[in-house]
């Protein structure tokens, strides 16, 4: 599966498209062919969000999706809401095996792969707001993921860290953040209802397991495992696993980041809250010491340019 978004106003396809119909994969344009005004229009009529093309393996198709997200995003004269849409719409199907085969290398190359795409989609001025209009979406893991590592990355580059190496262990540590919940049972992470004590409890364990998924891999930067750990620690100790006091500073900005985007995200069991309400609730928060409030109100400042 591919995006329309991909495509959209795009000329000379690379490949051919196919549609998926009545259990059948049908040619929809051949490779060479022209995007026009009246495809967008008989797609969007039909309610046809993807279309389909032929890969003879599943790394292929992630290798695919990141070439084009890529270029994409490299094109000066594409607009900062169609480069965030195709961010967002290929959050899905490039960020799927952390949470199908979380201990791959595939799974960790292509969340690699997507952290360098954020870099380089917040490289461009004005980019972050289009992000935050995305995010009142379902919260689906994968688009959690971008938006998390996308705030958490606009929010050290604004109060001045310039390193890449350090940027991109804390892009990755936002992607990596909930990868720990691939091992607790989709009925507690899906649950509408209020949560039992011990379910409550298995959600808990998701940080600690995280941390020993990705133990073992060395192609994952030490404070990016540091991350998956902390980031539901807090300043007033009353965080977990551990309940330590003192969190790495990225631990704490993917924090504000987890929770505003959990907050404005829409949810089974709650709808999402606007950007500004949450906001207030975090301030909330920072009065009982769960946040640093350094890094809040550099994310609110950060949000409100």
């Amino acid at each position: 599966a591919v995006p329309i978004e991909l495509y959209r106003g795009e000329k000379h396809m690379d490949v051919e498209l196919f549609m998926y119909y009545q259990g059948q994969y049908i040619s929809y344009k051949g490779k060479g062919q022209n995007w026009t005004d009246v495809d967008t229009q008989k797609l969007t009529e039909f309610g046809v969000t993807e279309l389909f093309v032929k890969f003879n393996s599943k790394a292929a198709h992630r290798e695919y999706l990141e070439v084009n997200l890529v270029k994409i995003l490299s094109r000066p004269n594409a607009s900062i809401q169609k480069k965030a849409l195709v961010l967002y719409e290929l959050s899905d199907p490039m960020l799927s095996t952390i949470h199908t085969t979380p201990g791959s290398a595939e799974a960790i190359n292509s969340a690699s792969g997507y952290v360098r795409s954020c870099i380089k989609y917040l490289n461009d001025r004005g980019a972050l707001p289009e992000l935050v209009q995305l995010s009142c979406r379902n919260l689906t893991e994968h688009a959690h993921a971008l938006h998390v590592s996308a705030y958490a990355i606009a929010l050290a580059k604004s109060l001045g860290i310039r390193a890449y190496d350090e940027i991109f262990a804390l892009g990755l540590g936002g992607i990596l953040h909930d990868i720990g919940k691939s091992k607790v049972a989709n009925e507690i992470l899906n649950k509408a209802e209020e949560l039992q004590n011990e379910e409550w409890l298995a959600i808990r364990e998701h940080a600690k397991l995280g941390e020993e998924i990705l133990g073992t891999k060395s192609i994952v930067p030490a404070l990016s495992k540091r991350i998956v750990l902390e980031h539901h620690e807090r300043p007033n100790g009353k965080g977990y696993p551990n309940g330590i006091k003192t969190p790495h500073p990225f631990s704490k900005m993917i924090s504000i980041a987890d929770a505003f985007n959990t907050l404005t995200s829409q949810k089974v069991y709650a709808p999402g809250m606007k950007p500004y309400d949450a906001l207030k609730h975090l301030v909330v928060g920072v009065k009982g010491g769960e946040f640093d409030p350094t890094y809040l109100k550099a994310f609110v400042e950060m949000l409100s340019k």
